[in-house]
């Protein structure tokens, strides 16, 4: 009888400790670490590196299209023909003969000068010219009257293409006779010799296709090689300046 009553106590005693763990929580977790739930501390960023230079790839282009030349200006001068005629004054230096100023019986004079060329390209004209000089009378020889004539070849050089307004320079080369006229019944006096060097300078402004106007100033160097009364050389200089008209065909 005793057995069977100690079984039946240690039943209860079992079930009794299984009901009062059943009715226990559970026992709390452990805190966490605050350390250690936290989350890890940025570090400082590390200084950027410098950039490296950009490269620029050109990319290579065989199917380009070939650039056409640009054309030059439309020729205004060759195989034309250029007729000049200008006005203006001229005033005579040097000598007619050795130990004779051109000054004491020549004064300034009338210079009426004409010039026929032909463009042998687009810059350049060679032509002939002429030159007829009115002097007058000096105070040293107030009855004098003497008339110059000159002409040659030349050579003209246009400077521009495309423009109204053409500038230019001229060389050219000639023989010149001047007679004077001392008056009082006195006989007429003639000298002749080259016209060594002529240089010439102007510019024409063209209104018109046809038609240019513009300045000019010449200076020219030569001799009298042949003169009354006298042996030797004589050498003389001009200088002139005026008004020069042009007409050109077939025009500009």
């Amino acid at each position: 009888m005793r057995f069977p009553a100690a079984l039946g106590a240690a039943s209860a005693s079992l079930f009794l400790a299984g009901l009062a763990s059943a009715q226990t929580p559970d026992s709390a977790a452990p805190a966490a670490d605050p350390a250690a739930s936290a989350p890890d501390a940025v570090a400082p960023a590390a200084a950027p590196a410098p950039a490296a230079p950009a490269v620029v790839v050109v990319p290579n282009e065989p199917d380009q299209p070939v650039l056409e030349p640009i054309p030059s200006a439309h020729d205004t001068l060759g195989h034309h023909f250029v007729i000049g005629g200008a006005f203006g004054a001229k005033w005579p230096f040097g000598s007619l003969v050795n130990g004779a100023k051109q000054n004491q019986s020549l004064g300034a004079g009338l210079a009426l000068n004409l010039d026929l060329g032909f463009g042998v390209s687009r810059n350049v004209v060679l032509g002939v010219w002429g030159e007829f000089d009115d002097f007058s009378s000096p105070s040293a020889c107030p009855s004098c009257s003497t008339k110059s004539f000159a002409g040659g070849p030349f050579l003209r050089y246009h400077i521009v293409q495309g423009t109204r307004f053409d500038p230019w320079g001229a060389i050219a080369l000639g023989l010149r006779q001047t007679k004077l006229d001392p008056g009082a019944g006195n006989a007429t006096s003639s000298f002749f010799g080259p016209d060594w060097l002529r240089l010439t300078l102007g510019g024409d402004w063209y209104p018109l296709a046809n038609l240019g106007i513009g300045p000019y100033v010449e200076f020219d160097v030569g001799a009298y090689n042949s003169h009354p009364g006298s042996a030797g050389v004589a050498l003389h200089t001009g200088l002139g300046t005026g008004l020069r008209v042009v007409l050109d065909f077939p025009g500009k």
